[in-house]
């Protein structure tokens, strides 16, 4: 199951408790998803959802605004492989009174004003506003979580004025969702992973949410023993470039010296060097008696390395000199 697939299907498992949420969650399921045609002289709402379990809450929603006659379609799509579902609420009747109930036509009034949605919340209707965001989620609400891209929540909207309006409303919630058009179509959308929780907060799913924040916490772990296993991968090979370069230096000292002849301090480092060519400046600096610090232990290596190139030095002089073999 997708995770848009689980949000909806744990929405619609759990029906609003008070009836003023539930009307503007169908308002919103009938703005996004609704349109009228005229049959026998007659107005017909219908209503198209593509998922078995939200036909079967909007039916729900349906009867509890008093709608007695509601058909239910099983369409379909041939072309792409997918099934809608279709309900069908008839008589002028009926339709006036549950458009009229949703606050999307005055009585009497033949255009219901589908577009943009007309509802103005007060702002101790919070409650209602988490409704209407949820049925507009149900409704074409979208939401993907990927290892890859992260998160993704959108809504799709049929025109600019929906879109800005839906935009103001979920701003309420401090959600700040971006605006963008695609062909014809304007779409609010969410990436960010603390505003998508958020959401899921606002229109109560909870589960969904939990599994959310598991995977973010299970995610920032994961990518912080990376980083550390990355440090310490860094820091291994750091420590093993400078002891082979290190261990090459006293052979080269032993050559032209002869570790005997340096002096007590080298002589010490050179021979720990060579016993633990796996230890760290750190750790040879904690061998000593009394105990160096990194710094010590790095200075006296300089020194051992001015020694044998002074040398070097002096033996390339002794070779460029007139005469020499």
């Amino acid at each position: 199951m997708t995770s848009t697939a689980r949000v909806k299907h744990e929405l619609t498992g759990r029906p609003l408790p008070k009836e003023c949420c539930r009307r503007c969650e169908l308002m919103a399921l009938v703005h996004w998803r609704g349109y009228l045609t005229l049959r026998n002289g007659s107005r017909l709402l219908s209503i198209t959802v593509d998922r078995h379990y939200l036909a079967r809450y909007v039916f729900q929603l349906l009867k509890s605004m008093g709608v007695k006659e509601i058909r239910v379609i099983r369409q379909q799509r041939k072309r792409l492989g997918k099934t809608s579902y279709l309900l069908q609420v008839y008589g002028a009747e009926a339709v006036e009174d549950l458009l009229v109930s949703l606050k999307l036509q005055e009585p009497g009034e033949q255009s219901p004003r589908f577009s943009p949605f007309p509802m103005k919340f007060d702002d101790e209707q919070r409650c209602c506003q988490r409704a209407f965001l949820r049925g507009v989620f149900l409704a074409a609400g979208s939401l993907s979580v990927s290892s890859r891209s992260g998160y993704h929540l959108e809504i799709g909207c049929s025109s600019p004025e929906d879109a800005e309006s839906l935009q103001k409303l979920m701003n309420i919630f401090s959600l700040e969702p971006s605006l963008r058009r695609r062909d014809k179509t304007s779409f609010l959308y969410i990436k960010k992973g603390d505003a998508v929780a958020d959401f899921l907060r606002v229109i109560g799913a909870y589960r969904a949410l939990l599994e959310l924040e598991s995977g973010r916490v299970v995610k920032s772990m994961r990518n912080q023993v990376n980083r550390l296993v990355n440090c310490d991968t860094a820091n291994l090979e750091k420590v093993v470039a400078t002891a082979h370069k290190q261990l090459a230096l006293i052979e080269e000292a032993e050559e032209r010296i002869g570790l005997h002849n340096l002096p007590p301090s080298l002589q010490e480092v050179a021979h720990l060097r060579r016993s633990h060519p796996e230890a760290s400046l750190r750790e040879l600096g904690e061998m000593l008696r009394p105990p160096l610090g990194k710094s010590g232990i790095s200075h006296r290596f300089r020194q051992l390395e001015k020694l044998v190139r002074d040398l070097e030095s002096r033996d390339g002089e002794k070779k460029r000199a007139p005469g020499s073999l």
